[in-house]
């Protein structure tokens, strides 16, 4: 069996199998947009079966404290892409869990203030999720810089 079809994709990441990136798109990361951070989410998604929003979690970290504040801020943010309302955050993120992490995943680390606002629930447990404090190294790097210019 042959299956043939042309998509415009910027990335793909297959259950079992490879993370295909476009290149041009690898090169248009900036501004909440990471096309490499998203299919990577993605694979991490899928450690622990189909991509459904939920990873497989390190210790710390309890499906039941992850499934509150995703599905919250997922409900909340489907609910404002449905009215209209644009927003700094992709609004593809609304389109199922699994895109809403992969979404958020971007945004955390090339948009962390935004994440931090719109919804710090999200922003903590990424950080350690990630094990990683992406705004408060972006504020560190900031200080340092004005402070070498002075």
């Amino acid at each position: 069996m042959i299956h043939e079809y042309d998509d415009v994709l910027s990335g793909e990441a297959w259950e079992g199998g490879p993370l295909i990136i476009s290149w041009h798109d690898v090169q248009m990361a900036g501004d909440g947009y990471n096309v490499v951070i998203h299919e990577f989410a993605h694979k991490l998604d899928m450690l622990n079966g189909a991509a459904d929003g939920m990873p497989a979690l390190h210790s710390g970290i309890t499906e039941a404290e992850w499934e509150a504040k995703f599905s919250a801020a997922y409900d909340d943010f489907s609910l404002r892409v449905d009215s209209g309302e644009e927003t700094p955050i992709d609004p593809y993120a609304s389109t199922d869990p699994a895109e809403f992490f992969a979404v958020m995943s971007e945004s955390f680390f090339e948009m962390p203030a935004v994440i931090a606002g719109e919804y710090p629930a999200i922003y903590g447990l990424l950080c350690r999720y990630y094990l990683q404090d992406p705004l408060t190294r972006m504020i560190k790097a900031a200080s340092a810089s004005s402070t070498a210019a002075s």
